[in-house]
Order: C-alpha cells, then sequence, then structure tokens
C-alpha cells in the first residue's frame, strides 16, 4: 500500500527570452506554454520536447519542459496518490535541470534540485524503492523501453556509483541525448564513455560519427583512424575518411600530409591506382616525408611486385639505413621472393635496432620452421627465446594441431609442459591430439595428471568426459563389428574388456550369449544391464522372454510384471505377461487334475480356486471344482459349477450329464430329466453315458407328468 505524503510545491521557474530563428520552434513553443496555462501538462510536455529538439541551447524551452513535468509530478502526487508517476515526473525534471544543460544553467537552478530531489525521494520512499546501483540500472533499462528517455537517463546517472554499470550508462545516456536532439552533451557522455571502454569498436564508430555530423573533424579522424588500425575492412569508415579527407584536400591543395592520408585511404580500399596517384603529389609537395614512400612499398607489396616494394624500401634505407620499417618491410619483401639467407639478416637487423618488435620474431620463426625437423626447432626456439621458448612452440604446436599432423602436435605439447608445468591448456590440447590418434590411455593419463595439477578446471573436466566417450564409442564399435560379423565369442570378450561397464556393454554381452543359446549366461548378464539401467523396460522384458523359452514361468512373470511397472505402454510385455499368465494356469490345472486322480481333492481343490481367483471363466478349472464337489457329495455346489463351466464353454456337452445326475442324487427329478434330455440331444458319442440318460429319461417319465 502506497504511503501519503506531504510534497513540497516547487514555484515555477521563470522563462526566458525565446530564440524564434528555427522552424517550427515558435509553434511548438506557443502551444507548449498554452497547455500548460491551461493545466494540460501533457501536451504541454509534448510541445515543449519538440520546440527543444528544433533548439536543443533554448533555456526557455527547456524551463517550460521542466516546470511541465513539475506540475504534472505534484499532480500525480497529491491528487492521484500515484508515487511511481510522480517519481518518473521528478526524474525527468531532474534530468533537463542537471544533466541535460550547461553548467551555468545547472548552477542557477541548485535551489530548484534540492526541493525536486527531495521530493523524488518521498516518492521512491512511498513505493519502497530499491536504491542500489543494480536496480537503478534496470530501472533505467525499463523506463527506456517505455519510452521515457529522461527519466531513463536520470536513472542512468544515478548507477554510475557501481563500475559494472559505468560503461553502459555513460553510453545509454548519450544514446538518449542524442534521440532528444543535445549533440554536444551526447559528445561529452560518449567521450566518457570511450574513456572507460576504449576498445569498444561499435561505441567509437558512434562517437567519431556524432563528432563528424558537429564538424569536429579532426577529433572524428583520430577516432576513425582508431578504428581502422583495429578493423581494417570496415568500408563504411574507409569511405568517411575518404569524403574528410578530399574536403580537407579541396581546403588544402598543396597540404603533403592531407594528401599522404587520402593516399592511404585509397590504398585499404584496394584502389591502388588512386592511391599511387595521391603518393606521387604528396612526394613532391613534402620529399622529406619518408612515411609517404614506405606507403608505396606496401602497396606493391600488397599487389605481389615485391621487387619494385624492395625499390622503394631501398630508396628509404639510403637515407637512413636504420629504418625499422623498411628494413622489416623489405625483409618481408625478400623472404615472398625467396631469397631466405638475405631476409634472415635484415630480419636480426631489426631485431638489434628494435628487440620488442613482435613482427619480427613471428616472421623470423614463421620462415625458419619450414627448414627445420620437430627436434631442430625446439632446439633452435629454446636457443634463441629462451624468455619465450614455452610460447613459441605453443604456438606451434596448435598451428601443426590444427592441421592434424597429430604426432609433430604432441612432440611439441609435450615439450612445451616440460618448459611451462603450469600451462593448462597444453595438457588439454596434447589430451586431445593423444584421444585423435586413438592413444586413449595415454590421453586420460595426461588428463589424470593435469586434473592432480588444476583442480575445478572446466575445461580439464570437460575434456575428459570427451575422452571417456571417444574411447568407449570406438571399444563398442570394436566388439560391435565381432557381433555383426556373428563372431560373437570375440564381441564378448570386447565388450568386457570395456570398463566402466555400462548397460550397453552387458546388453552386447547377453545379446551375444543368446545367440550362442547360452540363454543362463544371457539372463545373468541382461540382469546385470538392468541394474545399470533400472528404468529400463526393455530389458525386463528380455529377460522374461528367456525365463518363458526355460518354460521358468513364474521369474518369466515376475520380469514381466517388471517390464510393464516400468512402463504401462510395452506392447510386448503386455502379450508376454497374458501367455505367461495362461501357461502358468494351463500347468496349474494339469497339476489339479493329477490330484484329483489321485484322490487328493484338497490339494486339487486349493489349486483350482487359485486358477478361478485369476481367471473366473476357465471352463475346465469350472468343471474339475464341479467334479471335486461330485466326490464330495456337495451336489449343490457342483451343479453351480457345471453350470459355469457349459457357460463358458458350450462345447462341455458331458456337463449336462453330470447335473442331470446330480439333480437325480438330489431327488430333483424335473431338473435332471431336463438336463438329461439336453445331453441325449447333443452328445453324439454311443457309449454308456448315453445309455444311462435314456434310461433314466424312460425311468423318471412317471415321476414327472
Amino acid at each position: 500500500m502506497n504511503k501519503l505524503v506531504k510534497f513540497v510545491c516547487i514555484t515555477s521557474l521563470g522563462l526566458c527570452s525565446i530564440c524564434p530563428c528555427f522552424a517550427g520552434f515558435k509553434e511548438h513553443f506557443d502551444l507548449g506554454q498554452q497547455y500548460l496555462s491551461n493545466f494540460q501538462y501533457s501536451g504541454a510536455i509534448t510541445e515543449f520536447k519538440s520546440a527543444l529538439r528544433i533548439n536543443y541551447l533554448d533555456n526557455s524551452a527547456r524551463l517550460g519542459l521542466i516546470n511541465s513535468y513539475l506540475a504534472r509530478a505534484t499532480y500525480y502526487a497529491n491528487t492521484d496518490h500515484d508515487y511511481k508517476k510522480a517519481g518518473d515526473d521528478y526524474r525527468a525534471a531532474l534530468f533537463y535541470l542537471t544533466i541535460y544543460p550547461n553548467a551555468n544553467q545547472v548552477k542557477n537552478s541548485a535551489q530548484t534540485i534540492v526541493l525536486v530531489s527531495s521530493n523524488l525521494n518521498k516518492c521512491l520512499n512511498a513505493i519502497d524503492f530499491d536504491t542500489s546501483a543494480q536496480n537503478r540500472y534496470a530501472t533505467a533499462k525499463q523506463l527506456r523501453a517505455e519510452g521515457n528517455f529522461a527519466s531513463a537517463g536520470y536513472e542512468f546517472n544515478q548507477a554510475l556509483s557501481d563500475e559494472n554499470f559505468v560503461k553502459d550508462s555513460l553510453q545509454q545516456t548519450a544514446d538518449i541525448l542524442k534521440v532528444l536532439g543535445n549533440d554536444p552533451k551526447a559528445v561529452e557522455y560518449y567521450k566518457k564513455a570511450v574513456a572507460v571502454a576504449p576498445n569498444d569498436i561499435p561505441l567509437r564508430l558512434t562517437y567519431a560519427q556524432l563528432l563528424d555530423k558537429l564538424g569536429q573533424e579532426d577529433a572524428s579522424v583520430d577516432e576513425y583512424n582508431y578504428i581502422l588500425s583495429k578493423t581494417t575492412d570496415n568500408k563504411d569508415v574507409l569511405y568517411t575518411l575518404e569524403r574528410i579527407y578530399k574536403r580537407k584536400l579541396e581546403d588544402s591543395p598543396n597540404d603533403g600530409s592531407i594528401t599522404a592520408n587520402l593516399g592511404a585511404i585509397m590504398q585499404k580500399e584496394g584502389n591502388y591506382d588512386e592511391a599511387l596517384r595521391y603518393y606521387s603529389k604528396a612526394e613532391y609537395l613534402d620529399p622529406s616525408n619518408t612515411n609517404t614512400r614506405l606507403n608505396v612499398g606496401t602497396l606493391y607489396q600488397q599487389k605481389g611486385d615485391y621487387k619494385t616494394a624492395i625499390t622503394a624500401y631501398d630508396s628509404i634505407l639510403i637515407l637512413n639505413p636504420n629504418n625499422v620499417q623498411a628494413n622489416l618491410y623489405k625483409a618481408q619483401s625478400l623472404a615472398s621472393l625467396g631469397d631466405k639467407k638475405g631476409a634472415l639478416e635484415l630480419y636480426k637487423k631489426v631485431a638489434l635496432l628494435d628487440p620488442d618488435n613482435e613482427t619480427v620474431q613471428a616472421d623470423m620463426i614463421s620462415m625458419v620452421k619450414d627448414t627445420m625437423t620437430i627436434p631442430q626447432f625446439i632446439e633452435y626456439a629454446k636457443k634463441n627465446y629462451s624468455n619465450n621458448a614455452g610460447d613459441i612452440l605453443y604456438d606451434y604446436a596448435l598451428d601443426l594441431h590444427k592441421k592434424e599432423k597429430l604426432a609433430d602436435a604432441i612432440c611439441l605439447y609435450n615439450e612445451v609442459i616440460k618448459l611451462d608445468n603450469d600451462n593448462s591448456e597444453a595438457y588439454v590440447n596434447l589430451a586431445i591430439a593423444q584421444g585423435q590418434e586413438k592413444k586413449y590411455d595415454q590421453a586420460l593419463a595426461t588428463i589424470n595428471t593435469a586434473k592432480s595439477k588444476f583442480s575445478d578446471n572446466s575445461q580439464i573436466t570437460a575434456t575428459e568426459l570427451s575422452l571417456k566417450s571417444q574411447y568407449m564409442d570406438e571399444k563398442l564399435e570394436i566388439a560391435g563389428n565381432y557381433y555383426n560379423n556373428k563372431d560373437y565369442q570375440n564381441a564378448i570378450n570386447e565388450y568386457l574388456k570395456i570398463t566402466p561397464a555400462t548397460a550397453d556393454t552387458m546388453l552386447g554381452v547377453a545379446s551375444a550369449y543368446q545367440n550362442l543359446n547360452n540363454t543362463d549366461k544371457a539372463i545373468e548378464y541382461y540382469k546385470q544391464a538392468l541394474n545399470l539401467a533400472p528404468t529400463n523396460s526393455d530389458i525386463a522384458f528380455y529377460i522374461a522372454s528367456l525365463y518363458a523359452d526355460k518354460e521358468d514361468m513364474e521369474n518369466a512373470k515376475t520380469f514381466a510384471q517388471k517390464s510393464l511397472a516400468l512402463n504401462k505402454t510395452n506392447k510386448q510385455a503386455q502379450d508376454l505377461l497374458k501367455s505367461i499368465s495362461e501357461n502358468i494356469e494351463a500347468q496349474n490345472l494339469d497339476k489339479a487334475i493329477a490330484l484329483f486322480d489321485a484322490g487328493k481333492y484338497s490339494e486339487s481343490l486349493s489349486l483350482i480356486n487359485n486358477i478361478l481367483s485369476n481367471d473366473s471363466k476357465n471352463a475346465y478349472a469350472l468343471y474339475y471344482r464341479g467334479m471335486i464337489y461330485d466326490a464330495q457329495k456337495n451336489y449343490n455346489s457342483a451343479i453351480n459349477d457345471y453350470k459355469k463351466a457349459i457357460s463358458a464353454n458350450p462345447d462341455l456337452m458331458i456337463v449336462n450329464y453330470l447335473i442331470g445326475v446330480d439333480y437325480d442324487m438330489l431327488e430333483q427329478y424335473k431338473n435332471a430329466m431336463s438336463y438329461y434330455k439336453a445331453f441325449t440331444a447333443t452328445y453324439s458319442e454311443d457309449d454308456d453315458y448315453l445309455k444311462y440318460a435314456k434310461t433314466r429319461i424312460g425311468e423318471l417319465a412317471p415321476y414327472v407328468k
């Protein structure tokens, strides 16, 4: 629930005189004043913002906009008690008071800023606003997404207290200022953002483009050139610089530096003929500028005309034999022409002139490593680059690894580890290369060593898992090939070599034993597979099937039920369980009949009752239970079962005879006559049963009239 808060009213700021020198400005300004005087604050805000976009310097429009935000905020707070909306408007007012204007304007508004800040804090307290930098940044993002740019700009500035949000908050504020038409203020914020994140190329490009728009060409050129140093193929930057330098050249047609720069841009664009034209003019205007001559050399070097390039470099070296760049580029050109001896001498010279030159080192290494064996190169690197031999060998190992020269890469990785035992990446890449050579035992040994040295290294853990998976796949492939070729014993041997055992390997063993008709062994390994994959319904089904083949129906039933418990939709298990149940019933019925024949009526009855508990319509079970009841002279129970039996199976015609006999014993002659007749009408065998039934029909006739 919002808290009721008393707000201090803020006297409207006086409007200064306006400068109606921009098309449309006065119309928007006058309409804004009209809306404000009529208490139509939203309309006033829209019009003053439009006026300010047309002329960002006009203080009257700025103050009108501030007054409109303050008036609407006061209404939201005191009338609607909507402290969220009020807070947003106080934020916007503070943005135009503290961030949007120049320093003098801020100074002149100091008292107002204090009062507005106080009211904003009251609103934030009323809605329990989290004032952490993280939340203020998130709020700013939300406000910007909603189109509340000024409010967002204020909150972005509040998030500057946390270094995690400084760069983005500065950039976001700059973006907002640009959207609102205050490009000079936006430049200030982009400059601050660039200082925090100097390598953010998209940011620097936006900054450069705005500098260019504002006519700050020199500053924009510096930015564009920096961008080019990091992204040489940025066509938009190149074309922009071309435009700037051409305009500069119009103002100063005899400026050798501008002319040379324009040539360099043309060279980067790939327009070599135009570049040479500008370079030629630049040399004429400024003969002492060796950079122009150096660029001419690099241009011919890019074109593959190494001899002409060398001529250009020599023209520099005649005057300055120790020019590092000329010597370096000449060395590269000689190497390209195949003069490795001459190139190597120059590389050595450059190395003496500029010991920290990384290009020289890289070029020399690239040139000599192609002429040496791996052991020779290792000794060369250790002898000539003792301080960073490990890095040099590691880079070479990576290069060879990419080219799938695995044996050489492995040799180098091992040497790197000897030189730098703390290079975790060398261990990882060594293990990967060993795995690619299918030397999994070595690879896993390497990873185990790395694990002992670098605990909790996610890259090592991931590599270990990958290698184990590859190792498993290879072993499975070997075993699978034996299996597919029906060499089941060797397949079993290979599956059992794989450690740790998995459900897949145990399934392979079980299936192979099954194909060898070794049912007991197959069951043994299917059970091991099920232990490793206890939720696999299919494995339980396989075991049930094998037990069924062995006519071990009780175990078959147990595993068929387990299979269905794991997957109720397993149709194979459903069918198997039905078949097993029927088989068990048949076996039990045979036992019951044997017991009946032996006169063991109680034991027989127990088995039959169990059968009927699962299948109450089993006709033969009902028939034999009726026979047991007959033997026990329990004629009524016998009759009841006989009737159920013939209902379940009408082909059991003898049952009509037995019912007739039982009714006869109970002296229910009419019922007996009925069933005797039913028997004689359907029974086709001419035996004692038929003769007796016909005789009793004749004998009972007098009694049932």
